[in-house]
Order: structure tokens, then sequence, then C-alpha cells
């Protein structure tokens, strides 16, 4: 295999088998099967318990994983490397002083070329290479995603909760009615039935 055909497969191993990017956050399941976190979990979304692999359906026992970090700097740094390839190759150049737009401006949330981000109007503000501020940004957003994710899952395990409240209160309103027949006043409310139990 030239480097090139192993730079390419190496390259598609730092990728998610779901969304076909680099790793966000990567993950690895109990069957060894990595994915980026956001994705199992949004597979997951649907599913019912036991949680199963995506690529190979084996039960996952446990639902919370750990982050791989190697995988995730390797996956980082493949974004970067891709990152700086295809801004010379797409040559995002400044119109002002046709030089390639390397830097974030923190302030303006724009892309600067280095004369720019040295201007009055920039001169003042705090600058950052655009794939360390992609990189930034990235690791915010999947700290948001992780704490929405978690508020999701107890929202629906207190769902679920209130769902077998519900269903053995109808079962109790059953058996009262079993018991007492036509005695039995169906109109009672679930609280009324709780409490006369």
């Amino acid at each position: 295999m030239d480097s090139e055909g192993f730079m390419h497969t190496f390259q598609d191993e730092l990728k998610c088998s779901i969304c076909m990017n680099y790793f966000i956050d990567p993950v690895t399941t109990d069957c060894g099967h990595s994915f980026c976190r956001p994705c199992l979990y949004l597979c997951w979304e649907e599913e019912q318990a036991p949680k199963s692999c995506p690529e190979c359906r084996a039960v996952s026992e446990k639902p919370d994983f750990k982050t791989n970090i190697v995988l995730k700097r390797l996956a980082s740094l493949a974004r970067q490397a891709r990152a700086s390839h295809s801004s010379r190759s797409e040559e995002q150049l400044c119109g002002t002083h046709r030089e390639a737009k390397g830097l974030f401006c923190e302030a303006d949330k724009t892309l600067l070329c280095g004369p720019c981000s040295e201007g009055p109007e920039h001169a003042a503000h705090s600058h950052s290479p655009i794939q360390w501020a992609a990189e930034e940004r990235r690791e915010m957003l999947l700290k948001r995603m992780d704490s929405l994710w978690k508020m999701t899952q107890e929202m629906q395990n207190n769902r679920n909760q209130e769902t077998k409240k519900i269903r053995s209160l109808e079962v109790r309103k059953s058996m009262l009615y079993f018991l007492y027949g036509d005695g039995y006043n169906s109109s009672l409310t679930f609280s009324e039935i709780q409490v006369s139990t």
C-alpha cells in the first residue's frame, strides 16, 4: 500500500460509521466499536432497553461511556490537517490584502488575514488560528449536548415512572370495580382510589 493509500485508510479509521465524519467526543461500546457520543445517543434515543451497538447489534450493558481520549486527539489532528489543506486549496483570500484568512476574531466572529487582524478595526480584539477556534467551539457544543442528553434521559426516566404509576392506578381501579361491582363509583379519580386502598 502506498503512503497516500495508507493515509486515506488511516483517516477513514478516525471516522464515525454513523455520521461518516471525524469522531467528535468518541466513545467505545462494550463490543469495541467506536462512535461519536452524540451519534450513539441519537441512535439510542428511540431504542428501548437493552441498547445495542449500531454496527454489530451487540448489547451494551452500560450506556454511560468514557471518552476515548487517544481517538479524540487523533480525530482532532485529522480535522486540523484537513482544514489547513482545504484552506490552502480553496484559497480563502482576503479581498483587501489577497492573503489567506487564517485567524478567527473572537469579538466579531469573523475570519481574518494577518494584516486585517492588525488593522484598527480588529487590533484590540482577541484572535486565534481558525483550527483552534473550531476545536474550542466544537468542545463547547459537545458539553452543551452532553448536558442536554442527560436532561433528556432524566425526563425520559420521569416519564417512564409516571407511566408505570398510571398503569398501576388503572389496575387498582379495575380491581376495585371487579371487587365492588355495580356498587363501585367508576367516576372516582386516581387520587381517590389511591387513598382508598
